[in-house]
C-alpha cells in the first residue's frame, strides 16, 4: 500500500476550481440580486428593507440617522456615575429612570478614553462604527479565504492565475455578503455596540485558524468587557485545554476589570447581577427579539410584540422564565461541549458554532446581534464546494433558504399575524438560525468521514507539513548510546518495522506539560507569573522555559505498566523501539535512560513542539520506507495513525478508538479504573468537608441552632467552605504529586496515581471556585464573602509559601480552622465572643500540631529523618507533642474561666452544669494525644473526631449540658 499522499492531477485541479468559480459567482449573485429585488418591492410598498441600512451607510451627515440605540443608554449610565460617585447606577437608571443600559460598567471604558480625547458625541460614534462595519467586511473576505485554505479547496494557490481569480472570487463574495447582510446593516443603523462585536468574532475566527490563540483570546477578553456572555468563551477554552486562548482573555478582562472597579468601584460588578437576573425572567415580547424567550412570550401574548417600548420589558411569566432557563442551558451547553476533543485548527467548527449558541441561548437577542452568525454561513458554504464530500439532498437550497431568512428584513408580512397563533412565523430568524446549525453540524460530519476514508485535509497537511519542516527548526533526535546498544539482544533477521510510542498519557499516565508547570508554581511560585508570556511564544518555548527550571525525577513517575510489559517483550524479541513524543527532550531524554528499553528518541526541542503532524514528519524522516507502527491514547495521534502500518490506543476513550480504527488496524490496551465521577468525588475529599462543621459553632454558642433562617444561613455557609476547600485540595494534589506518589497513603490519591489527567485538576479549581463564589454572593451577606475569600488566600499562601516553614505552617492550620469559625459568625450575623475566639485559637493549634506530628511518627517509621516539602524533623517530635498538648490544656483553662465569668451567668440559667465540659475536654486532648503517639492517629484530627465514637459521644453530652444550662 503506498503511503505517498494523493495529488490531484492538474487538469482535476483546474476543472474543480472551474466549478468553485461558477457556484461563487452564482452564490453572488443570489445575494445581490435577493438584496436588491426584495429592497425594491419593499421600497414601492413603503416599507423599510436592507437597502434602507445600506443608505445610512453612507449618509453620515443627516441628522435624523445618526445612531443612538447603544450609546444614549451608556452615556446616561457614565453621567450618572459621575455625577453620583458611589451610588447603584443600574438602581438609578435601569430600575428608576427605566433607561435599558444593560452592559457592564467595563464597556464605559471606551467612552471615558473618548471623553478624555474631547470627542464623546454621537456623531464620533457614527464614524467608528462605520469603520467597524468595513473591517467586518473585509474581515468576512479574509476568513473566506483562511476556510477555504483549512478545507484545502482546490485553486487557491496564488502562482496561477486561475487560483488569483478563485481568490478574488471568494474574497469579494465574503465582502458583499456582509454589507448586504441585514444583522449586520441594522447594528449600524441603530448605533448597536454589536458591530464591535460583530468585528471583534470575525478577527478572533482568522487568528484561530492562524493559531494566533492568544490573540483570539484578547479579542473575546474585549468582546467580554462589553457583552458578558462572551465569557463564556473562557469556559470554552478551558474545557478543551487551550491554556493561550485563556490567558489572551484574562490578560484583556482582568485589567478592564481592574480599571472599571477604580474608578467606578468593585460595587457596580455585583449590582450589574440583578439586572441579568432581571432580564432571564422577563425578556422581551417584541418580534425583533429572536430567542426561545422571545418565542415563547409571543405565543402566550405576554406583552406587545409590535410596538417597541425603551422603558418596559415583558411582564413576567413562569412558563417563559422555565423556558429561557432550560434553552439557555441546552444552547450554552452545545456550545461548550459538541467537538470538545478537535485540536488546532479543526477547532474553527466548534468556535463558529460556539458563537452562534451563546447569542440565540441569551435570554434577549435581537435580530442585529445575529451578524455573529456570518463565519457560521462561510464555514456551510465552502464546506459544500470542498470535494469528496457527500452532500444531503437540498443542502445548497436550505443554505440559501437559511441565508435568505437571515439576512433579510422580512417582518412586514409575518407581523400581521402577531395576534394569532402563528405569530410562530415572526421568529423567523431564530428558526433560520436553527437550520443553520443542523446544517453545520450535519456537513461537518460528513467532511470528517470524507477525510478519514481518503486522501483530504490530513494527508494533505502532512505533506505539507513534511516539507515546511525542512526550513523549520529540527526536533530533537537522541540516539541509543553505546553502552545501551550493546545490552540490546541480537536479531538475525529484523521482521518487524519499528514501534513508535508515546509518552505522555501513553507510557506514562500522566503529562509532563503539567507536572513541570506544577513543579515551577510550587518551587517559585513569582517566576511562574510568566507562563502566560511563554504561552503566547508557543507550546515549544513554554516547554523549553519550564525544562530549564524545573527537575523531574523520572523514578518518580507513574508509568502504565502494560505498557511496559510489552515494550520489555518487543524488546527481547529485537524490535527496534524509538520514543516519539512532544514532551522536552531533556525529560524524554532522562526517561528513555532510566528505562532502558529504547533505541533512539524523537522529542520536543526549543523550538518545534512535536506533536501530531510534526510528530509524523519526524517519524518519516527516521524510516525511509514508510513503514511503521506507532502506540498512543488520544486525538492529537491521529495524523500518525493515519500514516501508521498498525496502531495500539493505550487507555483512549470509544471516540477516539472508533475514529482510530478508520486510520488503521487498532489493537487497545486498557488498563482497569474505577469510574471517573468517583474518581473525582475521591479527589474533591468530600470526607474534609466535616471540618466545615465548625461553621455551626457559632449558632450552638448563641443558642440558635434551632432558627430555620440561620440555620439555612449556616448550611449554605458549610456548602460553599466546602466547594472552596475542594479547590484548594484538588491544588494541593497537583502541588504535592512528588512527594505524594512517595508517600505510603498518599500516593493512591487520583492525580498522584495517575487515575485523573492533570489538566482536570486544573479545570476543577477554577470551576469549584466559581460555584463557591456564586453560592455566596446569591445566599450569604458579603461580610461572608470576605471570609471565604480570606480562606481561600490563607490557603494559598500555606500551599505555596509555609508548608514548609516550621511553626509558621501550624500556625496557618490553626488559624484556617479559626475561619471557619468566623465564616460560620458572618452567615449567620452572630457575632463571635472573645472567649469563642481564644479557645479556637488554642484547641486549633493542639489540632495542628497533632497533624503534624502524626506526619513525622509516619516518616520515623520508614526509617525517615524528614518528611518531603516539610520544615521538622523527626527529631522535633517531643518538641511539637510538648507545644500540642500545651495548647490544648489552655484551651480547657479558657473554657473554665469563661464559665466563671459573669457573661455566663447573663447567658446561661444554670452555669454550674458546664463545669462537666472541662473534665470531658481534658480527657478528649489526652486521649487524642495518646492515640497520636501510639502512630494510631491517620486523619485529620477534626475528622477523627467526627468519625471516633468516644469523640461523638463527648460531643452528644456537652451539647446536651449546654441545653440543660439554659433551663
Amino acid at each position: 500500500m503506498s503511503m505517498q499522499p494523493a495529488i490531484t492531477s492538474l487538469p482535476t485541479g483546474v476543472h474543480r476550481a472551474g466549478r468553485i468559480q461558477r457556484v461563487v459567482v452564482l452564490a453572488l449573485l443570489f445575494v445581490v440580486l435577493t438584496t436588491g429585488l426584495l429592497g425594491l418591492a419593499l421600497h414601492r410598498g413603503g416599507h423599510a428593507s436592507n437597502l434602507t441600512d445600506i443608505q445610512n451607510l453612507f449618509v453620515l451627515e443627516n441628522p435624523d440617522l445618526v445612531p443612538v440605540d447603544s450609546w444614549d443608554p451608556m452615556i446616561a449610565a457614565l453621567n450618572w456615575l459621575h455625577d453620583r460617585p458611589g451610588e447603584n447606577v443600574y438602581e438609578g437608571v435601569f430600575f428608576q429612570q427605566h433607561i435599558k443600559f444593560q452592559y457592564p460598567v467595563t464597556s464605559l471604558l471606551p467612552l471615558e478614553a473618548m471623553q478624555a480625547f474631547g470627542i464623546l458625541n454621537l456623531a464620533a460614534f457614527e464614524r467608528i462604527n462605520l469603520m467597524f462595519v468595513l473591517a467586518t467586511a473585509a474581515g468576512m473576505a479574509i476568513l473566506m479565504l483562511e476556510m477555504a485554505a483549512w478545507l484545502r479547496l482546490p485553486g487557491l494557490r496564488p502562482d496561477q492565475r486561475d487560483d488569483r481569480l478563485t481568490q478574488v472570487l471568494l474574497g469579494g463574495f465574503g465582502f458583499a455578503a456582509t454589507l448586504c447582510f441585514y444583522p449586520v446593516l441594522k447594528a449600524f443603523s441603530l448605533g448597536q455596540v454589536q458591530v464591535w462585536l460583530n468585528a471583534a468574532f470575525v478577527f478572533a475566527c482568522i487568528a484561530l485558524l492562524r493559531d494566533r490563540r492568544a490573540l483570539c483570546g484578547a479579542l473575546l477578553g474585549a468582546s467580554t468587557l462589553m457583552k458578558p456572555q462572551m465569557s463564556l468563551f473562557l469556559a470554552w477554552a478551558v474545557l478543551r485545554g487551550d491554556w493561550r486562548m485563556a490567558a489572551g482573555w484574562a490578560a484583556v478582562v482582568v485589567p478592564g476589570v481592574a480599571v472599571a472597579t477604580l474608578l467606578y468601584g468593585f460595587a457596580p460588578m455585583i449590582d450589574y447581577l440583578d439586572v441579568l437576573l432581571f432580564i432571564g425572567r422577563h425578556g422581551e415580547s417584541y418580534h425583533v427579539n429572536q430567542t426561545v424567550n422571545g418565542l415563547v412570550n409571543r405565543l402566550l401574548h405576554n406583552g406587545n410584540n409590535l410596538d417597541w417600548s425603551a422603558e418596559a420589558f415583558a411582564p413576567y411569566h413562569p412558563v417563559v422564565h422555565i423556558a429561557t432557563q432550560l434553552s439557555g442551558i441546552a444552547f450554552f451547553a452545545f456550545g461548550l461541549l459538541w467537538r470538545r476533543r478537535d485540536r488546532g485548527a479543526d477547532r474553527i467548527v466548534a468556535f463558529a458554532i460556539a458563537g452562534l449558541c451563546f447569542t440565540t441561548g441569551s435570554p434577549v437577542a435581537w435580530v442585529h446581534h445575529y451578524g455573529i452568525l456570518l463565519p457560521a454561513f462561510a464555514l456551510a458554504f465552502l464546506i459544500l464546494l470542498a470535494p469528496g464530500v457527500r452532500r444531503p439532498a437540498g443542502a445548497f437550497a436550505l443554505l440559501a433558504t437559511a441565508y435568505f431568512l437571515a439576512g433579510n428584513l422580512l417582518f412586514w408580512p409575518v407581523n400581521a399575524l402577531a395576534a394569532t397563533p402563528l405569530n410562530i412565523l415572526q421568529s423567523y430568524l431564530f428558526f433560520a438560525t436553527l437550520m443553520l446549525l443542523g446544517l453545520v453540524c450535519v456537513l461537518t460530519g460528513r467532511h470528517d468521514r470524507t477525510a478519514t476514508s481518503g486522501p483530504g485535509r490530513g494527508e494533505a497537511a502532512e505533506g505539507g507539513a513534511a516539507v515546511a519542516g525542512a526550513s523549520a527548526p529540527a526536533p530533537n533526535v537522541a540516539a541509543l548510546t553505546p553502552a545501551a546498544e550493546a545490552e540490546r539482544p541480537a536479531s538475525p533477521v529484523a521482521v518487524e518495522p519499528p514501534l513508535f510510542v508515546d509518552l505522555d498519557g501513553t507510557l506514562l499516565r500522566t503529562d509532563l506539560l503539567y507536572e513541570s508547570l506544577f513543579g515551577l508554581i510550587k518551587a517559585r511560585p513569582w517566576t511562574a507569573l510568566l507562563v502566560p508570556v511563554w504561552l503566547a511564544g508557543g507550546k515549544a518555548r513554554l516547554k523549553a522555559e519550564l525544562a530549564r527550571r524545573v527537575d523531574i525525577d523520572p523514578a518518580g513517575l507513574v508509568y502504565n505498566q502494560a505498557v511496559l510489559e510489552r515494550l520489555q517483550a518487543e524488546r527481547e524479541r529485537g524490535r527496534r523501539l524509538v520514543l516519539a513524543t512532544a514532551a522536552h527532550h531533556r525529560y524524554a531524554d532522562a526517561i528513555a535512560r532510566h528505562l532502558g528499553l529504547f533505541d533512539q528518541v524523537l522529542a520536543s526541542s526549543d523550538g518545534i513542539n512535536l506533536k501530531s503532524e510534526r510528530k509524523l514528519a519526524a517519524i518519516r524522516a527516521q524510516v525511509p520506507s514508510g513503514v511503521f507502527d506507532y502506540i498512543g491514547n488520544d486525538e492529537a495521534d491521529y495524523a500518525v495513525w493515519r500514516a501508521a502500518r498498525r496502531g495500539i490506543a493505550v487507555d483512549a476513550s470509544a471516540a477516539v478508538v472508533r475514529h482510530a480504527a478508520t486510520l488503521c488496524p487498532i489493537e487497545t490496551i486498557a488498563t482497569p479504573r474505577r469510574p471517573r465521577l468517583l474518581l473525582i468525588l475521591r479527589a474533591l475529599r468530600l470526607h474534609q468537608w466535616l471540618k466545615n462543621l465548625l461553621v455551626f459553632v457559632p449558632l450552638l454558642a448563641g443558642q440558635k441552632l434551632g432558627e430555620i433562617g440561620p440555620a439555612l444561613q449556616a448550611v449554605a455557609a458549610f456548602l460553599a467552605f466546602g466547594l472552596c476547600a475542594s479547590s484548594i485540595y484538588v491544588l494541593n494534589d497537583l502541588l504535592d504529586l512528588p512527594a505524594d506518589r512517595r508517600h505510603p497513603r498518599k500516593c493512591r490519591r487520583p492525580f498522584a496515581a495517575g487515575d485523573l489527567p492533570l489538566d482536570l485538576g486544573l479545570s476543577l479549581i477554577p470551576g469549584l471556585l466559581l460555584a463557591s463564589v456564586v453560592l455566596s454572593v446569591l445566599t450569604l451577606p458579603p461580610l461572608f464573602l470576605a471570609a471565604l475569600a480570606t480562606y481561600a488566600a490563607s490557603s494559598l499562601f500555606y500551599n505555596l509559601f509555609a508548608k514548609n516553614r516550621v511553626i509558621w505552617d501550624v500556625m496557618l492550620l490553626a488559624g484556617l480552622y479559626s475561619l471557619r469559625v468566623l465564616g460560620g459568625a458572618t452567615a449567620t450575623a452572630i457575632v463571635p465572643s472573645f472567649w469563642l475566639l481564644a479557645f479556637s485559637m488554642f484547641l486549633f493549634l493542639s489540632l495542628a500540631m497533632v497533624k503534624r506530628y502524626s506526619e513525622m511518627d509516619s516518616m520515623l517509621k520508614l526509617g525517615l529523618g524528614q518528611a518531603e516539602g516539610r520544615g521538622y524533623l523527626t527529631a522535633d517530635m517531643p518538641v511539637l507533642q510538648s507545644i500540642g498538648v500545651s495548647a490544648g490544656f489552655l484551651s480547657v483553662l479558657v473554657m473554665a474561666l469563661y464559665i466563671n465569668s459573669p457573661e455566663v451567668g447573663r447567658i446561661y440559667d444554670q452555669p454550674q452544669a458546664l463545669w462537666i465540659i472541662c473534665p470531658l475536654l481534658l480527657f478528649w486532648i489526652g486521649r487524642v494525644w495518646l492515640q497520636t503517639h501510639r502512630g494510631l492517629m491517620h486523619d485529620d484530627p477534626v475528622v477523627f473526631a467526627a468519625r471516633d465514637k468516644w469523640s461523638l459521644a463527648i460531643g452528644l453530652v456537652c451539647a446536651v449540658v449546654l441545653v440543660f444550662g439554659r433551663t
